[in-house]
């Protein structure tokens, strides 16, 4: 959901998705003489429980070390992500521009901040929105909480290993392993039936979802991969072994040449009887998630259920393809009849296209390059190497175009003088996953680097996620099981879904998006703030501190400069 309000000179607008909401400030420059930032207020509207949300940075002088709030310490950017929300619950935020000395408005927050005293910080702009509902079919996205909650995961669980405490796991999974669970209780008797994909297809309870759903009169089948790559990986056999540990007999391995593929799919496509007693699909499970521990609690996944009988009706019939096991060449030419790829961002249709691999040729590609081209505003997630067409977009930003990549690690970007040409772009920010030495970072370790398969070893960021003017009125996403890669275009099974003109599921994708990208951003600028603050002998609390004068704002108000960009953006200004 998106709204926005102004009251004298301030802008606030509020995007949510399912569990976070992003709010944008907006202020005339005529009122930015003397602002040391902004104060943000949330209400619960079902409970009525006030909050000032939490700031990480203080002023000099404040007392207080360890809990921080807008109250005391003003926000000094323009934009800030509220990670705490419930998907379909309502809220109100307040945001209020604060005036004067940096003492007095400390000594306004510190008295603002005790029970019942919110409005001793009067005044400001007020908005009222509602979480998007994961509940609701039209809006069944799951993000886990990935790699980079080690921070909050301390303040949760202390110091302790996530594996030997069962609250900790349902916290990381975030209701992705629930949401997997819930759509295959959805076959609840005989006139219901499951065609599964799934490429790392090893969670116990997971299996045990489908191997229940068989015992209810469901007809299941599943296709995992069974090619052998040889060398180091080992995921057919532990995809087998976890098989024969379930004692499943609805399973086909996906096994023809070439070997060196992936069966890379993760889907679920629900079938129900008509009245005529034939099996017609009528939903389909898709996204980035495998089927194991580190796909859950390890890496950044999506779930994301289509609730749409056309185009449960394709993955239905790319099931029955993979089914047959065929050859490269059979398989270009059938998934190319089945989901032609559009020639261009124009002929791309309103609403949700799929498109299926491997394919002949890169037209995939070619089309996802042009939506990150004629982008304004763009974000990607991208666990591998981008394949060039894409790099080659991302190295030429027109005027006035802003992007956020994310990537797992820096060679998602190419070469080290193309990663120097991308973040030398003003148009660009460039986050890299980086994890911190915590006990959430060791189990995460434990399950990317040993026990997962040779392909996923120490990726921490796993979601492939492409959006394109996402809070404009007309966003583009891509999304799926399928990198952005040549091997996943060409000689992969893989799975896409190009979303157009849907800003509910947009919403929810783009906070998503930003709440792992502010993570990893904000450990990147510490780290540079760390070495600054060594090299001039000064404490780290020091270099970070709040301003006590308006300076902080000026980037923000220079004409072509990232910072006015990124304010515009979010503020609405850019479409």
């Amino acid at each position: 959901m998106r709204a926005k309000a102004s009251k004298d000179g301030l802008t606030l607008r509020v995007i949510t998705g399912t569990n976070n909401a992003l709010l944008a400030m907006d202020l005339s420059d005529s009122k930015r003489e003397n602002c040391l930032g902004f104060s943000i207020e949330r209400t619960d509207l079902g409970t009525g429980d006030r909050r000032w949300l939490p700031n990480m940075l203080q002023f000099p002088s404040d007392p207080n070390p360890k809990w921080i709030t807008t109250a005391r310490a003003p926000l000094q950017k323009f934009r800030w992500g509220d990670y705490t929300i419930e998907p379909g619950k309502r809220y109100r935020y307040r945001a209020v521009a604060r005036y004067g000395r940096a003492s007095d408005i400390l000594h306004e927050g510190i008295g603002a901040e005790k029970p019942g005293a919110f409005d001793i910080i009067a005044g400001g702009a007020i908005v009222e929105v509602k979480a998007e509902n994961s509940r609701e079919d039209h809006t069944a996205v799951f993000f886990n909480r990935g790699a980079a909650a080690s921070e909050a995961y301390v303040r949760k669980f202390g110091d302790n290993d996530p594996s030997k405490i069962p609250e900790a796991l349902v916290w990381l999974s975030r209701g992705l392993e629930e949401a997997i669970l819930a759509f295959l209780a959805k076959a609840v008797d005989g006139q219901f039936a499951m065609h599964a994909a799934i490429y790392e297809f090893q969670k116990p309870n997971l299996l045990d979802g489908l191997e229940q759903a068989s015992k209810r009169g469901v007809d299941v089948k599943v296709i995992y991969h069974a090619r052998d790559k040889g060398g180091e990986d080992k995921t057919r056999e532990k995809n087998e072994a976890a098989i024969a540990g379930s004692r499943m007999t609805f399973a086909r391995p996906r096994e023809a040449d070439p070997q060196g593929a992936i069966m890379h799919n993760k889907f679920v496509v629900l079938l129900r009887k008509d009245a005529g007693g034939v099996l017609q699909p009528i939903a389909v499970w898709t996204g980035s998630t495998n089927w194991t521990d580190g796909g859950i609690y390890g890496q950044l996944n999506v779930g994301h259920a289509i609730y749409d009988a056309t185009i449960a009706e394709k993955y239905e019939a790319y099931f029955q393809l993979l089914s047959q096991d065929l050859s490269e060449t059979k398989s270009h030419s059938a998934l190319e009849e089945l989901t032609p790829v559009p020639s261009g961002v124009d002929k791309l249709e309103h609403g949700i296209t799929p498109i299926f691999s491997p394919q002949s040729s890169i037209d995939m590609i070619k089309l996802y390059a042009e939506i990150c081209e004629r982008a304004k505003v763009l974000l990607v997630s991208a666990p591998f190497a981008l394949h060039p067409e894409i790099r080659k977009v991302l190295k030429q930003a027109a005027p006035g175009t802003l992007r956020f990549l994310m990537a797992d690690k820096e060679g998602s970007f190419g070469t080290k003088g193309e990663i120097e040409i991308m973040e030398g772009d003003p148009a660009n920010a460039a986050a890299v996953a980086t994890v911190l030495d915590t006990p959430l970072n060791d189990y995460q370790g434990r399950l990317l680097e040993h026990s997962e398969g040779f392909h996923h070893a120490g990726v921490h960021i796993h979601s492939k996620i492409i959006a394109a003017d996402p809070f404009g009125i007309e966003p583009i996403l891509v999304t799926g099981s399928a990198n952005f890669s040549n091997n996943s275009t060409r000689v992969n099974d893989s799975n896409s879904l190009i979303v157009r003109g849907d800003t509910a599921i947009m919403d929810i994708y783009a906070t998503e998006f930003m709440r792992m990208f502010e993570h990893y951003w904000f450990r990147y600028q510490r780290a540079q703030k760390e070495e600054e603050a060594k090299k001039s002998g000064k404490s780290l609390n020091t270099v970070l501190a709040l301003k006590e004068d308006s300076s902080w704002s000026d980037p923000f108000y220079i004409p072509a400069s990232k910072e006015m960009l990124d304010r515009q953006a979010f503020a609405g200004l850019v479409a």
